[in-house]
């Protein structure tokens, strides 16, 4: 059987949250509102289809990056298997949801301006404890970070923003 491939382009209705799975792989999950125009040759303008909401799925490293770069409101180019979800409420009636397993997230750079920047890799980032979330020494020898604390290569200080994203970075999700 095949999937549904598709692209939406939608809003971020809500900040992404972090889902940890038994595997220990990472998963982060969104909710997109998507409204269609159309041109209304009675009125001579364009009008506003209904919002559809879905629900879009993100695994591994996408997840991080999305947790770390997609903000409630943020326009959003996503690309993935469509599929729905389907139960039954408490009050007996059927229920469904759309969901999108993405494969790849962007921002729109219809509406705004965004820099790309690389994560660390994996051994850049320094092991943590899961239980303490302290750092945890290996003796793997000396640190391989060379900036001062809070500083970049060219000594000029992180952002707040920039910090708090790195922070994230070697979170232990």
């Amino acid at each position: 059987m095949r999937d549904i491939q598709t692209i939406i382009m939608g809003n971020a209705t809500a900040d992404p949250t972090a889902h940890t799975q038994e595997d220990g792989s990472i998963t982060a999950k969104l909710r997109v509102a998507v409204t269609g125009r159309y041109y209304n040759a009675s009125q001579q303008d364009y009008s506003d289809r209904k919002t559809e909401f879905l629900t879009v799925f993100v695994r591994r490293q996408v997840a991080r990056n999305v947790l770390l770069s997609v903000r409630k409101g943020q326009p959003l180019i996503i690309s993935g298997r469509l599929h729905t979800s389907e139960w039954t409420g408490e009050d007996g009636a059927p229920r469904f949801t759309l969901n999108l397993q993405a494969e790849s997230v962007g921002h729109d750079l219809t509406y705004g301006t965004a820099a790309f920047r690389r994560p660390l890799r994996g051994g850049d980032t320094p092991d943590i404890d899961p239980y303490t979330g302290a750092m945890v020494d290996l003796g793997a020898g000396p640190a391989k970070d060379t900036e001062e604390d809070g500083d970049r290569p060219d000594g000029d200080p992180l952002t707040e923003e920039e910090s708090s994203a790195e922070e994230l970075a070697t979170a232990p999700f």
